[in-house]
Formats: structure tokens, C-alpha cells, sequence
């Protein structure tokens, strides 16, 4: 467990339409490519980690495209396509081929995002604030929700935790089936009112946070 709470960077971050710990590891992992490309594309140790993975995996490596990385995505890449041409067999092999290990920034973020776990888990142990905020306009995927309910902590606290985050998605669901029945030709004329976005949200709490 990290060694102190921090529930007000938690409680500043809620908001009923998202995650605080999916968005953490995004903001995260978009700062992490970004100081990788501008500050670390000429480390040796950040470079072989790269030469090892074969560069970032697709989603990363297109977050560096998107953030206009330009100069660092150049230097990496054009070492890594350099290599693959030397490598490269006129006949390839199918079976036995090199396994290559995970892109760097995808082994960090499931480091940090065990660390939000548990320091969300934390905080709600020793928070009332917390625990009072996100009552009011808080929410946790699915996902988040299990592993932090996996945390070590109080039987009456887990079960508040349990209950608050119970309530939260069943206020999603609730909006979104309303969204689809005023699909139905029989409401069709209904005006849409705050579910009109609802799908959006279900996604966000199932897969996670839009990159």
C-alpha cells in the first residue's frame, strides 16, 4: 500500500461521467511517451528497452504521433526499421520466431495503475471527505471497482465502498436503458435530455478511458 493517502488530488479529479483511475493512468501514460520522446531517445537504457519491444506497441505509438513527437518518434523509429532490415529473412520462419518484451510504457502503466488502486483504496479507508465527494459526484469502471474492493481494508469501509460504487453505475444504467427506450417509435417525439450521452459514458466504464 503507498505509504500515505492523498484524497484530495482524488476528490479535486471526480466527476460523475468518468473514472478518476482511468483517468490518472491516462494523463500518466500521455505524459510518459511525451518525456520519453523529448528527453530520454538518446538514454541507452531507454533505447535498448525500446529495441527490445520492438518500439511502443500500437497505442502507444500512436499516442506519440498524435502528441507530434516528431523528432523523437524519427530517432527511434529509424534505428528500429535500420535493425529490422538487417534482420529480416527473404524466407521467414513461422514457427520459433523471437519473442520481444512488452512496450516499455505499457509495463509502467500497469505498475502506476496498481499504485492508483491502492492509493484510492487508502484514501477511502481514511477519508471521510472522500468517501462524502464521491457520493456526491463520483464513480468507478468496473474494472477499477473490483480491484480496488480486492484492496486490504475495513469490513464497514469495503462495503460503503461497495454500495457507493454500486449506486454510481446503476445511475449510468439507468439513463442509458432510458436512452434506448426513447428509441422505441412509441416515445420517438420524447425529448433526449442528460442520457443522450449515457453509451458514451457505459463504454468509458467497461473499456476504459478514451485515448
Amino acid at each position: 500500500m503507498p505509504s500515505h493517502a492523498e484524497p484530495d488530488r482524488i476528490i479535486e479529479i471526480l466527476r460523475p461521467d468518468r473514472c478518476p483511475l482511468c483517468f490518472l493512468l491516462s494523463d500518466y501514460a500521455h505524459e510518459h511517451v511525451r518525456n520519453l520522446l523529448e528527453e530520454s531517445v538518446t538514454d541507452p537504457v531507454s533505447r535498448d528497452a525500446l529495441f527490445d519491444s520492438r518500439g511502443f506497441c500500437r497505442r502507444h505509438a500512436w499516442k506519440g504521433v498524435a502528441q507530434g513527437q516528431a523528432l523523437g518518434m524519427a530517432v527511434i523509429y529509424s534505428s528500429l526499421l535500420e535493425k529490422g532490415l538487417r534482420e529480416v529473412r527473404s524466407k521467414p520462419r513461422l514457427f520459433g520466431k523471437k519473442n520481444h518484451r512488452p512496450c516499455p510504457i505499457c509495463r509502467s502503466e500497469e505498475k502506476r495503475d496498481l499504485w492508483a488502486v491502492r492509493q484510492f483504496a487508502l484514501s477511502w479507508s481514511e477519508s471521510e471527505a472522500l468517501r462524502t465527494a464521491f457520493g456526491e459526484k463520483g464513480i468507478l469502471c468496473l474494472g477499477h471497482l473490483e480491484r480496488t474492493l480486492d484492496q486490504r481494508m475495513g469490513t464497514i469501509v469495503r462495503s460503503a465502498l461497495y454500495e457507493a460504487g454500486k449506486k454510481a453505475l446503476g445511475r449510468l444504467l439507468k439513463e442509458l436503458n432510458e436512452f434506448l427506450e426513447k428509441q422505441d417509435y412509441h416515445r420517438s417525439l420524447e425529448t433526449i435530455g442528460q442520457e443522450r450521452d449515457a453509451w458514451v459514458r457505459a463504454v468509458r466504464m467497461i473499456a476504459g478511458e478514451r485515448e
